[in-house]
């Protein structure tokens, strides 16, 4: 019984082994021989091959891009700094912000899910 089950290990072994060699083999003898297309070694920019690498791709504008110029700015934003503030909204928003504390404390304290244990 074990003979055969390392005669059958010995054959796959041997299959996978010729097989990883043929394709190794294979890839080897598909390297091409020329050299890579370069643009600037290759007739630099006036040559068909560097035309036809760059050539233009047309997109459709978006149709609410459609009136914006090229170069316009399209959202801006300026915060004033106020100088200074007065006592009465620095107030308002001390209040605001104690309320807000408030509620979130009071959210936290519900005990009713306490469990008691005694030892």
């Amino acid at each position: 019984m074990i003979d055969t089950i390392l005669f059958l290990y010995a054959i796959v072994a041997i299959i996978i082994l010729v097989g990883g060699l043929f394709l190794m083999s294979s890839s080897a003898r598909t390297i091409p021989d020329e050299r890579p297309w370069h643009p600037m070694a290759d007739g630099g920019l006036d040559s068909k091959e560097f035309q036809q690498y760059m050539r233009k791709v047309t997109k459709r504008v978006h149709p609410e891009m459609v009136d914006v110029e090229p170069g316009t700015e399209l959202m801006g934003v300026t915060f004033d700094k106020p100088d200074s503030c007065s006592l009465e909204e620095y107030k308002d928003l001390q209040a605001r912000i104690e309320a807000i504390r408030q509620e979130l404390e009071d959210e936290d304290e519900d005990d009713d899910g306490d469990v008691i244990i005694a030892r």
